[in-house]
């Protein structure tokens, strides 16, 4: 209920933008799509769905100009299977507006919000300002954001409770997590970008995040290799990516279970992250 609430935000949005510029600039689509599968004794299923929109020109609000402007919006949705369970399910979506986007140095204004089931994040929005400096043209550049960002963890089937059986100590119940409420703190990034075509057939594109909040550090290294088909409407994309968090969300929270506790037992838990 949570994510289509977000997703109705998101779109809602960018209808709203897309109304703005809609008429005054040229739209260019992208829309990528994969598929991999695996059977016999170890199934597993995966896809991904990706959609982009890219508008730039000039944008005229009302009686304001906004020269050499840019607007980006984009999806990307993965899911999987293994053995017939949920596995990988995250989605992300970007919303980026860049004033001068061609010049030397360009503000913009971006909205990004996410979901990742194994990193045990249920919602992270952020919302930001940040300066893009072109050091050698459209090849290379580096940009730099303060963002405000929200964050909830998922909570569901999070305590396990134990108790301690005589001879064993093992988990006697599952319940959810009711103390997980969002939390909202600040945000640097910056993300230098090579943008490289190599001969007339093929592109680079590599990306790398550094997003630190204090002790929590975000980062995401993205590369896209982009290969043009003879066919103008179809090009062959190889997407790589590694991310990683130096404080992952706690998917796990360990506690006594009332039911069977007696007073005056010790039980200890090696790792009980952040239970109470």
């Amino acid at each position: 209920r949570d994510r289509k609430k977000m997703l109705k935000k998101s779109i809602l949005l960018s209808s709203i933008l897309f109304g703005i510029i809609f008429g005054q600039t040229k739209f260019n689509n992208n829309a990528n799509a994969s598929y991999y599968g695996r059977g016999g004794n170890s199934d597993y299923q995966y896809y991904n769905l990706g959609f982009s929109t890219v508008a730039n020109g000039d944008i005229q609000l009302g009686g304001i100009v906004l020269k050499d402007s840019e607007f980006l919006f984009a999806v990307e949705k993965n899911n999987s299977t293994w053995q017939g369970e949920p596995y990988e399910n995250d989605q992300n979506i970007i919303l980026k507006f860049d004033l001068w986007a061609n010049g030397k140095l360009s503000p913009f204004l971006i909205a990004e919000t996410t979901f990742d089931d194994a990193l045990g994040i249920k919602d992270r929005t952020n919302f930001g300002l940040g300066f893009k400096y072109r050091i050698i043209g459209n090849i290379l550049s580096v940009s730099a954001a303060f963002l405000s960002e929200k964050e909830e963890i998922v909570g569901k089937n999070s305590i396990y409770l134990f108790a301690d059986y005589g001879d064993s100590l093992g988990v006697s119940k599952y319940q959810d997590n009711t103390d997980l409420e969002p939390q909202s703190y600040s945000r640097f990034s910056i993300r230098p970008k090579l943008n490289m075509p190599i001969g007339d057939n093929f592109h680079i594109k590599s990306e790398y995040y550094y997003k630190p909040a204090g002790k929590d550090v975000l980062t995401h290294w993205k590369n896209t290799f982009t290969i043009k088909t003879a066919a103008e409407w179809l090009d062959i994309l190889v997407k790589y990516s590694i991310k990683n968090d130096s404080r992952p969300a706690p998917k796990v929270f360990m506690g006594y279970d009332p039911k069977y506790y007696v007073s005056g037992q010790a039980i200890t838990f090696e790792n009980p992250g952040n239970a109470k």
